[in-house]
Formats: C-alpha cells, sequence, structure tokens
C-alpha cells in the first residue's frame, strides 16, 4: 500500500521550511538533526555527507520519522514515519545544490559553504518512502 503525503501539506515539503529528521542509534537511543528536504511525490528526500551519524544510522536501521512545522502556524504539522530506500551517491552534490537554491537563496559549494569541502566530502542522495502519516490539522 503507498502511503503520500496530502495535498494541502505539500507546501511544508516545497517551502523552504526546516525539518527534524529522527533516526535511531545503534543502541536504539533516537537521534534527532534538522535537515533540508524536498518530496518528490513518492519519497521524501533529505542529503547529508557518508559519514555523518544519521546516515550510518540509516545505512544500519532504515526506520525514520520526520517532522515539519508550519513555521506560519504552529498548530499546522505532518508526522511522516517511513523507510529508507535509498542512499546513494548519485546525484548527491546536485541535490544539495538545489536545496541551498531553496533554502538559502544561493548555491552550496562555493556560495554557502567553502568550495574545497567538495572534495573532501561525499554527499548522498537519501530516499524515504512513508509508510504512516499524521497531520494536525488532521486530513486537512
Amino acid at each position: 500500500m503507498t502511503v503520500t503525503i496530502p495535498e494541502s501539506f505539500h507546501d511544508l515539503f516545497t517551502r523552504p521550511v526546516y525539518i527534524v529528521l529522527t533516526t535511531l542509534m545503534p543502541d536504539g537511543q533516537p537521534q534527532s538533526s534538522v535537515v533540508w528536504a524536498d518530496y518528490d511525490g513518492e519519497c521524501v528526500r533529505v542529503n547529508a555527507t557518508r559519514d555523518r551519524q544519521k546516515t550510518k544510522n540509516m545505512a544500519r536501521d532504515p526506520r525514520v520519522t520526520l517532522l515539519a512545522l508550519d513555521p506560519d502556524n504552529a498548530y499546522r504539522w505532518i508526522e511522516v514515519r517511513g523507510t529508507v530506500t535509498e542512499i546513494t551517491e548519485n546525484g548527491g552534490v546536485e541535490h544539495i545544490e538545489s536545496l541551498s537554491r531553496k533554502y538559502m537563496g544561493r548555491g552550496y559549494y562555493g556560495d554557502f559553504a567553502p568550495a574545497e569541502r567538495r572534495s573532501e566530502e561525499t554527499r548522498v542522495l537519501i530516499r524515504i518512502r512513508p509508510t504512516r502519516i499524521v497531520t494536525f490539522p488532521r486530513g486537512r
């Protein structure tokens, strides 16, 4: 069964809304990070470097939760519980560049982050397939 994000909440993934991603540490303890994200109509996509704790956690245990809180209305939010279906270097740099333009209004490497960082880190694109959606207000 496919679970999709309600159209009435797509704006939380198309606008530059900061999202909390929660992964599971090896001992089961939750670990949360603020991330940039987008939605391709099927999966929520986030970006990280290969060596980040959240990336290691998702590679080991693909169960995650994302929480997007509307910055204009704290009583409007969406929780996306999901499963990581892919962690790939393919498109990772292009994705962070796109997210940076969305969130910061400029490119990532050479604008937001130093240009030399591109050769020092490995960017990965992470696809998360929703398995359960909780919204507030409900069903709107």
